[in-house]
């Protein structure tokens, strides 16, 4: 049977709900929308176990936007250390957390075009946090999971994460796409993995196309 992208785009995304049917971030030890932020803003080209073992100790030492926009660098790079580019990391939560405390009364902002200002925040990391916190649907988040399974079902053919983001966002209805993020990225992170893909849990197998 031949689908056109769109029937296959939403096919896809109906099977791999049916693998995760409780679909959830795996970024953990926060309990604020300020604090899940940040937790995906250290997440970039990290594991998420690798932001999981950080983040306790800082937001036991700095849990709002107030304390850590006070914070010296230093102290906050010696509790995120574990992760990649960490000292940038530090430096892009402290000017966040400075940002959202004098421009946004210490709430964090909930649409794209004022979560993008933030440092460190670009319009992978604001989908993420407004889908998951929120079910906002203001776009898509792709990342590198994202990116693997949307070229290799031929739902785009662009290099550019945010470019395949408005490709998906043409294929998908628009309630539908704080649901893209989550389920792609765990069938990437558990079946359609870049090293030693579990090629037996494949959904959808006549048409990979990669």
């Amino acid at each position: 049977m031949t689908l056109t992208k769109k029937q296959l785009a939403n096919n896809l995304l109906e099977e791999i709900i049916k693998l995760f049917p409780a679909a959830k971030t795996e970024l953990a030890n926060w309990s604020t929308d300020f604090q899940f932020l940040l937790c995906i803003i250290l997440s970039a080209q990290t594991t998420d176990k690798q932001v999981n073992t950080v983040t306790e100790q800082l937001f036991a030492k700095f849990p709002t936007p107030e304390k850590l926009s006070r914070a010296n660098q230093e102290d906050v790079e010696a509790l995120v250390s574990g992760i990649n580019y960490y000292k940038t990391k530090a430096k892009n939560i402290i000017k966040t957390a400075k940002t959202i405390v004098e421009e946004y009364n210490g709430e964090v902002p909930r649409t794209i075009e004022e979560l993008v200002k933030l440092p460190g925040v670009g319009y992978k990391t604001a989908n993420v946090f407004l889908n998951d916190m929120y079910q906002s649907n203001q776009g898509i988040a792709v990342d590198t999971h994202v990116k693997r399974i949307a070229k290799a079902y031929g739902l785009t053919k662009e290099e550019d994460p945010t470019k395949i983001a408005h490709d998906l966002e043409k294929l998908y209805p628009k309630e539908k796409w704080y649901l893209v993020n989550t389920n792609f990225v765990l069938y990437g992170r558990y079946i359609f993995k870049a090293k030693k893909p579990d090629t037996e849990r494949f959904v959808l197998k006549e048409y990979i196309v990669l």
